[in-house]
């Protein structure tokens, strides 16, 4: 069954839902009728429109794409792109106004037998059956995070959860076309044939060959700005019509997200990245002799509102995420630590001592080693030295 929609699709939504000026300064935007009647102008100039009475046949394949998706009496019409000579075949669809147009593009039709063309306009017209759930609000965030990416003071966050949003929109395109043509068959030589502009594949030696790459490199994500990678968009596509719906899930999002990396966070991971650091703060200056006002000045340029009284108690499972980290994020971590080593020169050796016990503690001792070595441009014999100085002098005046 074709869910309403994928669970990032949602938290995007729940995000911006919250910043209610922003959401109905796009709520409010409506396609003007001017603007259809440009847009449909351009459309006749540049295509050939398919005809119900004439090419019955796709519609017929519309027709039932569009009463498997629910989409009701939605008008959708078809179109052939008039680029001469141009062998890149392709599909897209614009919504405006409750109205759907597919474009095709390149030998489309010639190519593709009728449960791949079936495949391909349930594909395109799943876009519309996500846009129009949740009374639209799905398409209003789309537009917010779309255009705050696209605007070239934007975060990297941003982009980043745009970037996601429209893969899992390709993902779940592609479990709407495997909805409506029950097969995932149609659905995978769809896209490889798209792709390839091959006249036969085989879907069956695409998704082993799939399986292949994660076999070989388990951790493989998707790196692309909108479409996920034909293997990644096959084997989502096999899971969900295999495994459970759970395990699915799990294994699409790895290989969608991935592990979050420092430089390419979406908005929820540096927010969680945000919320752990506060708490990796807390917990690594929780010896009251550490907390000079050097120290808790470096705190508050972290967290300005970071206050330091009675200790709260530590989060139990705050190592184990860390170690779970992308090597780019337990690196950060370990440059934390280290940022706070120097804070006091006159608490002289015993802040790196704390620090080789802390990152002991947060299993992040194979990141802090290496980057504390470095900074101080110890030799490895100055290392060795000034590793046991450190930690005969905390153990000798270490206290709470």
């Amino acid at each position: 069954m074709l869910p309403e929609a994928l669970p990032y699709h949602l938290k995007v939504r729940d995000h911006f839902r919250q910043q209610v000026s922003t959401w109905e300064f796009f709520a409010a935007a409506r396609t003007r009728e001017e603007q259809l009647a440009a847009f449909k102008t351009e459309l006749l100039k540049n295509t050939y429109q398919f005809g119900p009475d004439t090419d019955k046949a796709l519609y017929e394949k519309v027709d039932f794409a569009r009463e498997k998706l629910g989409l009701g009496a939605l008008p959708v019409t078809v179109y052939q792109a008039q680029f001469a000579n141009d062998p890149e075949l392709n599909a897209s669809i614009v919504y405006l106004h409750q109205e759907a147009h597919i474009v095709l593009s390149g030998p489309i039709v010639e190519r593709l037998n009728d449960a791949e063309l079936l495949a391909v306009i349930a594909h395109e017209l799943s876009h519309v059956r996500l846009f129009r759930v949740f009374d639209g609000e799905l398409e209003v965030a789309d537009r917010i995070i779309t255009a705050i990416a696209n605007n070239y003071n934007s975060e990297p966050p941003y982009f980043e959860t745009a970037r996601l949003f429209k893969l899992y929109t390709e993902i779940y395109c592609d479990r709407g076309a495997y909805a409506v043509v029950g097969d995932t068959g149609p659905v995978i030589t769809s896209l490889l044939k798209i792709a390839t502009g091959l006249r036969e594949v085989s879907a069956d030696s695409y998704a082993q060959q799939a399986e292949a790459v994660f076999s070989a490199a388990p951790g493989t994500q998707s790196a692309t700005p909108t479409h996920p990678e034909n293997f990644i968009r096959t084997r989502a596509l096999r899971l969900w019509a295999d495994a459970s719906a759970t395990d699915a899930s799990r294994a699409i999002r790895q290989m969608i997200e991935g592990s979050p990396e420092l430089d390419r966070l979406d908005l929820f991971a540096q927010r969680e990245l945000n919320d752990m650091t506060q708490t990796f703060i807390r917990e690594y200056l929780r010896p009251s002799w550490f907390r000079t006002t050097l120290v808790e000045g470096l705190a508050k340029e972290y967290y300005p509102k970071m206050a330091f009284g009675a200790p709260e108690a530590a989060e139990p499972d705050l190592s184990d995420r860390i170690a779970a980290s992308h090597p780019s994020i337990r690196d950060y971590f370990a440059y934390v630590i280290l940022d706070f080593v120097l804070a006091d020169p006159s608490l002289e050796e015993m802040p790196a001592g704390r620090a080789f016990e802390f990152a002991a503690e947060m299993q992040l001792t194979s990141a802090f080693e290496p980057v504390y070595k470095k900074e101080l441009r110890l030799s490895d014999k100055k290392w060795q030295q000034h590793k046991q100085k450190v930690h005969e002098v905390y153990a000798s005046g270490a206290k709470d």
